[in-house]
């Protein structure tokens, strides 16, 4: 973009600005919060890429605090060390929910009749996995799945072991093991983890900005 195109985005943006601010018969300066507000409005419109436009950029959660306040490790591998931190000061998202996605999994593996509530249930876990994980909300649903994996594929080898003539010889535990380790289970817990945190995320800015309006309103 050139200077002079991004000058007249500035200015359109600053147009739009002023009118919404003269449609509330406004004299007085924009609040900050109006400033922050009016410019995550904007922010959609400044990237026209298609994924811009599905998923607007969202702000970390106001009022949470630093999830890495008590963090000093400020070495090379800062970023690696952190994420280690959080999941280990954050067990419950993926210990328990990767649990539950392992359990969702096995009724699907049988056949069972609730095999679709199951899978909705096995593919919610890891999108709460994001939500409740949202510093880092991606690794947090990466963790959650792999964890699955483990007690998934422990748990059909102990069956398969303890009734062979159930199952087409120890083949469909072999297969089930690898489908999911090189598999894309571990890509898809990051991508459902991702979007656990940017649905809270989203959902928290709305319902600031919902307030916000409402203030001034009143």
């Amino acid at each position: 973009m050139t200077n002079r195109s991004r000058r007249r985005a500035e200015d359109r943006a600053e147009a739009r600005r002023r009118a919404r601010y003269a449609a509330h018969g406004r004299e007085e300066e924009l609040s900050s919060e109006d400033e922050e507000e009016m410019a995550q409005a904007e922010a959609p419109r400044a990237g026209g890429s298609f994924l811009t436009r599905l998923f607007p950029p969202a702000p970390p959660l106001a009022g949470t605090g630093d999830p890495l306040a008590g963090f000093r490790y400020d070495g090379p591998l800062r970023g690696l060390v952190a994420g280690l931190y959080l999941l280990a000061r954050h067990p419950v998202p993926w210990l328990g929910l990767g649990a539950i996605w392992a359990g969702g999994r096995l009724v699907l593996a049988f056949g069972s009749i609730v095999g679709i509530l199951a899978s909705l249930v096995a593919f919610g876990a890891l999108i709460a996995a994001g939500w409740i994980g949202w510093p880092r909300p991606w690794l947090f649903g990466l963790t959650a799945s792999i964890v699955g994996i483990v007690l998934y594929s422990a748990i059909f080898g102990v069956l398969v072991a303890g009734a062979p003539a159930a199952f087409t010889g120890g083949e469909a535990f072999l297969g089930s093991v690898y489908q999911e380790v090189v598999g894309f289970q571990p890509l898809f817990g990051a991508l459902a983890g991702w979007y656990g945190g940017y649905l809270r995320r989203r959902m928290a800015q709305n319902a600031a900005a919902r307030a916000r309006s409402q203030r001034r309103r009143g």
